[in-house]
């Protein structure tokens, strides 16, 4: 994998654990995630001067995987309301990184037997490290779920991302368009007012979250557009290790030999993703 796209994904991964942790520590998931979504769509929009409108053969992806972040966002919403962060955000970023290997080696592109052997070992790293074993099945079943709709807007969005020819154009194109129906749908939802109250009371989360959510995201498909879907989806769930971190130190999740040991894997997995 090149140098470039590996440092794009792993300081996605960063950012991406950022705006999930804000998610989880705000006081509802789902305006807190319509907020951060909402900033995120602002500082795209901001960008949108900048770059070129996607050519018409990346239309079909972008509108199929904003399809597909409707309910991604409402199932990440439900699932950090019924469990902890490091168990949520491990089984939801832990699961898509082999089904994302499968599917691209049958529709879009064959990884190396060393790229597979460490797309294995980053996700059993990120299942050691974060998974809870007595978490409620509720939060289990709900991160599943998540997982399933990460993989496949992944894949649709690694193609849209290699179609439209401009990747950041792309994905400033996405945020715009999602971060408007997520906060529409939400709005609808729960009621324009709340979520306006809610917004001007958590304004700071908006303006750190959104930022970090559109500057990740778009590095994760400049990286796509070049190297592997898979390898490079792989290297930005290590998030998983920041998150579980972050759970520990904030929020009063447990830290355990066992998260340790987890950890150290995901870092073996990438170092072997990056030099086979």
């Amino acid at each position: 994998m090149p140098i470039e796209a590996a440092l794009a994904a792993l300081a996605a991964a960063v950012l991406h654990a950022v705006w999930n942790a804000l998610v989880k520590g705000g006081g509802d998931p789902l305006l807190d995630l319509a907020i951060v979504w909402g900033g995120s769509a602002l500082v795209a929009l901001a960008c949108v001067p900048f770059v070129a409108l996607p050519v018409a053969a990346a239309w079909p992806y972008l509108l199929a995987t904003l399809l597909i972040h409707m309910p991604y966002g409402l199932l990440l919403a439900a699932a950090y309301r019924a469990g902890s962060l490091s168990h949520v955000y491990t089984v939801a970023r832990g699961t898509p990184p082999m089904l994302i290997a499968l599917a691209t080696a049958l529709f879009v592109e064959t990884l190396t037997p060393g790229q597979y052997l460490g797309i294995a070992i980053i996700s059993t790293g990120i299942l050691t490290t974060g998974f809870a074993p007595h978490a409620p099945a509720k939060a289990t079943v709900l991160a599943l779920c998540v997982a399933v709709t990460i993989a496949a807007y992944s894949i649709l969005d690694g193609l849209g991302a290699r179609a439209s020819g401009e990747p950041i154009g792309y994905a400033v194109w996405f945020f715009v368009l999602m971060g408007a129906v997520f906060v529409a749908l939400v709005g609808a939802w729960r009621g324009p007012r709340q979520l306006a109250a809610y917004a001007r009371t958590n304004w700071r989360r908006a303006a750190i979250g959104g930022p970090a959510g559109a500057l990740g995201y778009g590095l994760v498909l400049w990286a796509m557009s070049f190297a592997p879907v898979a390898g490079v989806s792989a290297l930005r769930e290590t998030s998983v290790a920041i998150a579980v971190f972050i759970g520990w130190w904030f929020m009063g999740d447990p830290m355990s030999k066992r998260r340790v040991a987890g950890a150290c894997l995901v870092l073996c997995g990438a170092a072997v993703l990056k030099f086979t």
